[in-house]
Order: structure tokens, then sequence, then C-alpha cells
């Protein structure tokens, strides 16, 4: 169960669903290469040394310490973690997940969607506690099962 981050291609004229689901149908090209290496760049200064892993038609980051991943398609991008956090961690966890979208929104032509808080990235970033909410709730949720997930140290500047 992640907390996952979603971005397409949409214009002003589109519904979310709409863009959504037209971008369900870009599978089959390769991602843009040099809009990654940007991406890349942008995201070892916001989380350090990160795995990369590529296949013909992605790209993927991973930040092992906080178990954040970046992927990259021809017709989309996704940032996803898992529920490990809560309260201050989830509040840092959520801020830096926002601040990852804004670079996929600053070098590719996607916008970013947030489905757990219902609202582009760009707004949601103005209310993290909406997305930290969601990261408590899976906490309890957890705790009322007897579920413990794996606690991550980890310290993001």
């Amino acid at each position: 169960m992640s907390f996952d981050l979603t971005f397409v291609p949409k214009s002003p004229d589109q519904s979310w669903d709409e863009a959504l689901d037209a971008a369900e149908d870009e599978t089959d090209r390769a991602p843009d290469a040099q809009a990654w290496a940007r991406i890349v760049d942008d995201a070892r200064q916001i989380l350090g040394d990160i795995g990369l892993h590529a296949g013909g038609d992605y790209f993927e980051l991973d930040h092992e310490p906080t178990g954040i991943q970046l992927s990259l398609y021809a017709g989309g991008a996704g940032i996803t973690v898992p529920y490990w956090y809560t309260g201050a961690e989830a509040q840092e966890i959520v801020r830096t997940l926002y601040r990852l979208g804004a670079v996929i929104e600053k070098h590719t032509n996607f916008s970013g969607y947030d489905s757990q808080a219902g609202m582009p990235i760009a707004e949601a970033a103005k209310r993290p506690e909406l997305a930290t909410a969601s990261f408590d709730m899976v906490a309890a949720s957890f705790a009322r099962r007897d579920i413990s997930s794996p606690t991550a140290e980890f310290m993001i500047d």
C-alpha cells in the first residue's frame, strides 16, 4: 500500500479523469531521456544518493532510505512511497514528494495530481496536512489490525 502522485499531459479544457484516461494510451514509446537527466539532477539535490533503473519504455529512480520511487514514461510519470510514516515524519515526506512533483512538472509537459487529496499537486502542496492525514489514517488502520510497517530513519535537507 503506497501514497501515489500521478503526472500526465493535461490541457486546460480536460478534466483530470479525461487526462488520466488519455495517458493510458501512451505506453509503447520511450520516455524523454533529456527530461529524465534533468529530473535526476534535481532529484539528487533533494534526496541525495539514489538508485537508477531503465527499461525500453521507462526510467525509474529510487531512494532506499525513504522508499520513494519516481518513474517516467512517455505518457506520464509517477511518484510513490510506502505508508511508513506518521506525524512529523509524514509531513517531511509529503513536502519531499511535492518538491519532486514540482521537478517533474518543471521538466516535462505533465501536470501532477494527488488522488488522495483530490486536487492538482500545485494546490495540494499548499495544503500538505491533507496528505499527512492520509498517512496517519493508514497507520491507524494498520495498528487496529496489528500490522507494523518498517520505520525509515532518514534526513532530507
